[in-house]
């Protein structure tokens, strides 16, 4: 049975985590431009196990990813210099991080970046002011299903 976003869009196949991955071996990469949000998001993570990467821009999020491997992403949209749009397609476009899952995490919650970021392969769609503990149990969805 193929995978669908909430949007409905089939997704990519994505690889299989290990068997005897745990929890605390996962890793998800937190990208914010606002320091104060990476900060909630690392903290309530790594309160359930998870080991947390944090970029501040996209840019540093396409390096991060690439080189450390993230089980997941949770990817702002409005960025300086690179959106959240532009950093899913690049990471999308990159064999590498191709079947990275993303979450996006945005105060923009027009029904057309909502279309959008399922189009880009989002499996979910978060709306600041956002609860963090909702956020950690998609999180924890998304790697135990995997």
């Amino acid at each position: 049975m193929k995978q669908k976003n909430r949007g409905g869009i089939e997704l990519l196949p994505l690889k299989s985590a290990k068997m005897s991955e745990t929890v605390s071996e996962a890793c998800v990469m937190v990208v914010d431009d606002d320091a104060f949000v990476r900060e909630i998001i690392r903290a309530k993570l790594t309160s359930k196990g998870l080991d947390v990467i944090e970029a501040a821009n996209g840019q540093e999020a396409l390096k991060k990813a690439e080189a450390e491997k993230p089980k997941l992403i949770v990817l702002d949209i409005m960025m300086p210099g690179m959106n959240g749009f532009d950093v899913c397609e690049r990471l999308r476009a990159n064999p590498q991080t191709v079947n990275v899952p993303i979450l996006f995490l945005t105060s923009r919650g027009d029904q057309e970046d909502r279309e959008r970021a399922m189009r880009l392969g989002a499996l979910d769609f978060f709306m600041k002011p956002f609860s963090p503990q909702k956020l950690s149990e998609k999180v924890l969805e998304i790697i135990h299903n995997r």
